[in-house]
């Protein structure tokens, strides 16, 4: 990886990529506010997707008082949301710290699609 931009990938010699070689990487650093806007918006969505749906059901079948309202249901969206965020960011900036010392993930990747 290059000095200056930590996501920019080796480069690779012409000859290995022909050859379908594999090259290792390694995640240096995970940037922490965009994994987190990215990870928010999918729970969120997500949360709508499934989790609403079940709690509409789980609620048709409770008693009047138990019931949830309509604006707490609503809200669980949000929620997922805010809590994805602040998680993320927490787990990324852990992950950072970590990186600094024992190096980052390591994965193996194939310029041969076979």
């Amino acid at each position: 990886m290059s000095a200056e931009n930590p996501y920019v990938p080796p480069t690779a010699a012409v000859a290995d990529i022909a050859q379908g070689s594999t090259t290792k990487h390694q995640i240096k650093r995970f940037s922490p506010h965009q994994n987190a806007k990215v990870f928010a918006v999918m729970t969120a969505v997500m949360s709508l997707i499934v989790v609403v749906p079940i709690m509409l059901i789980m609620s048709s079948f409770m008693p009047g008082e138990a019931k949830l309202s309509s604006l707490a249901m609503l809200m669980l969206p949000l929620v997922y949301l805010v809590f994805g965020y602040i998680m993320t960011v927490i787990g990324c900036a852990f992950y950072n710290l970590v990186a600094r010392f024992v190096g980052g993930i390591e994965y193996e990747s194939s310029s041969n699609p076979n």
